[in-house]
């Protein structure tokens, strides 16, 4: 890989391993050179206030993204309105960067984030990338943007993999323009 090319790492959030997520993560990974972890594969406790479980795979898996990436994008499907359980323990738990773990989640600033979310059937709110894009705000990231990829019939048409080539075009860009 050249040394300008921007490195994503993709991160799926899914109860359903082998499901229409895990086809757009593939597709958007074919399509960006994105590498994919699995949070389903991942032993990522829930947030603790007295902090017992930060021997668990969370902080790894956040030196990784700082130490080898530049983007981070969150891929879920949208379960009663909101994102995965798995995603959204991944989103608390960055309250150990704010609190045990400063050094590590000031790496973060500079870097970037995106969301793609994923259903049947082409429903959703516009707020729903809003935790996100608040998330990578006040951690200092750049928020890329949200794709939403409707599945019919466990194919993602050719519409929606256009509209993961824009992403992937907006994540390498240098510039604001999308």
């Amino acid at each position: 890989m050249n040394k300008n090319e921007t490195r994503i790492l993709s991160i799926i959030g899914s109860s359903h391993q082998n499901g229409n997520t895990t086809l757009v993560t593939k597709a958007f990974a074919e399509i960006s050179g994105s590498e994919v972890v699995d949070l389903g594969e991942k032993d990522i406790s829930y947030y603790d206030y007295d902090h017992k479980n930060h021997k668990d795979d969370f902080l790894p898996l956040i030196e990784d993204f700082i130490n080898h990436y530049d983007t981070l994008v969150i891929v879920t499907p949208i379960y009663w309105y909101t994102m995965s359980a798995e995603v959204k323990t991944f989103l608390d738990r960055i309250s150990d960067l704010l609190t045990i773990e400063k050094d590590i989640g000031r790496q973060l600033r500079g870097k970037s984030m995106a969301l793609i979310s994923q259903t049947e059937g082409d429903y959703y709110h516009e707020w729903f990338a809003e935790p996100i894009s608040l998330t990578a705000k006040y951690l200092g990231m750049d928020f890329k943007g949200h794709v939403h990829v409707s599945i019919e019939n466990g194919v993602v048409s050719d519409e929606y993999i256009n509209r993961l080539n824009h992403l992937s075009i907006q994540l390498v860009s240098p510039y604001d323009q999308w």
